[in-house]
């Protein structure tokens, strides 16, 4: 096939020789190679605004032509999401959230934190809303009038609330609140999601929540319970199909996405492991593949998927080419893994219509291949040219961005 790019956009798209290139155009010889949508990480943390600088050319000369910042300064990230923007910084597109809100907490936060009390929710929504945020992430510690009132002036702004599931919030009243998407399966360590397809899961709400209170209190963290085989063990066996099926029939009706991040799980979840004994190792590791099995649950069910990181993007090639390969591991075709980061990232941020497939009259975000990620996803990884918003990136250029 031969694409054509004019200015920003894909003007034609036919069989080779079928196509007139016009007079003057640079040519980039594709033969042999494959053609996919730029990609997006659709859960990182650029972080201050000059470390952006460096992390986002990066992320392009790799192939990730857009990104959703899950918390990051807000006044950094802004400037990143307009410098970008207008181009006079070589970046991804930036959908930002700013901080993520969490409660009070008895420690000091970074800036990438915000804490929200019961009596200021609106107003806090109201106030990154004026900031210009594209939506409101919601942490994991939240108290369950603070979620609420997040939740409800959010929708009435018309402001998209996504993130972790609080300890006070069950899976299913996050998405009937309307959430539009669950990180992590709610949260590494609370694995809120699976405690919500539990035949027991009133009894171990109960004992996250007192967990989560009692460290809050001054006592030992909730790792402390949370990964020991007692619990993660009556997790795993009353795992409930009929009540997952319940909660997944749920998720997709009401739009609720999920984004994985098995990486980053993976990372949280070994660091713990290392430090219990066996018996507690063993227990984490039946968690983490329940998690796998309900993951093939939710995608049965319909339940919509986005790729997303949640790692380092400091040096070496990005992370959500690794989360790309862990998608596939856990049932995903190299097709859907491929669609989580394109068309389906254009889709939830609703720019489908513009980007996130190579079709005439869409944006030229693009990135050629060595070879094909459909006969192996790890191929997403063998980048010799990107094409953001129809600028070509190839060659040493490509090498001194990396």
């Amino acid at each position: 096939m031969t694409v054509i790019v004019e200015g920003h956009r894909i003007t034609a798209i036919a069989r080779s020789g079928r196509e007139r290139i016009p007079t003057g155009a640079t040519i980039v010889d594709g033969r042999g190679k494959y053609l996919i949508p730029g990609m997006w990480d659709m859960h990182v943390h650029i972080g201050g605004y000059d470390e952006g600088t460096k992390v986002l050319p990066r992320l392009v000369a790799y192939g990730i032509t857009g990104v959703r910042d899950m918390a990051s300064p807000v006044d950094d990230i802004l400037r990143l999401r307009r410098d970008s923007a207008a181009g006079a910084l070589l970046g991804p597109e930036i959908v930002a959230a700013g901080p993520i809100l969490q409660r009070p907490l008895p420690f000091r936060t970074p800036p990438l934190v915000r804490t929200v009390t019961d009596a200021d929710a609106k107003h806090v929504v109201d106030d990154l809303q004026a900031k210009g945020v594209d939506f409101i992430k919601v942490g994991d510690t939240l108290t369950r009038d603070a979620y609420f009132g997040v939740a409800s002036e959010a929708k009435r702004l018309a402001l998209p609330f996504a993130g972790h599931l609080p300890v006070s919030v069950s899976a299913l009243e996050a998405t009937q609140a309307g959430q539009r998407s669950i990180e992590h399966f709610g949260s590494a360590g609370f694995r809120n999601v699976l405690i919500g397809c539990s035949s027991a899961e009133a009894e171990l709400t109960s004992e996250v929540r007192d967990a989560l209170s009692s460290a809050l209190a001054g006592g030992p963290s909730p790792d402390e319970t949370l990964y020991r085989s007692g619990f993660l063990t009556r997790l795993v066996q009353t795992y409930d199909r009929r009540k997952a099926a319940a909660l997944f029939s749920a998720f997709k009706k009401n739009g609720t996405w999920q984004v994985p991040t098995f990486g980053a799980l993976r990372s949280v979840w070994d660091s713990r492991r290392a430090q219990l004994d066996p018996d507690d190792a063993a227990a984490t590791d039946s968690a983490a593949t329940k998690a796998a099995e309900m993951f093939a649950d939710m995608r049965k069910a319909g339940v919509r998927v986005l790729a997303g990181s949640d790692l380092s993007n400091v040096s070496g090639a990005p992370p959500l080419h690794d989360e790309l390969v862990a998608l596939v591991r856990a049932g995903m075709t190299p097709l859907e893994a491929l669609q989580a980061s394109t068309r389906n990232a254009a889709e939830f941020t609703g720019r489908l219509a513009d980007e996130g497939t190579a079709e005439t009259g869409k944006m030229a975000n693009l990135v050629l291949l060595e070879a094909d990620p459909l006969a192996d996803i790890a191929n997403t990884r063998r980048v010799v040219a990107v094409v953001l918003g129809g600028r070509l990136i190839s060659g040493a250029e490509l090498q001194r961005l990396r």
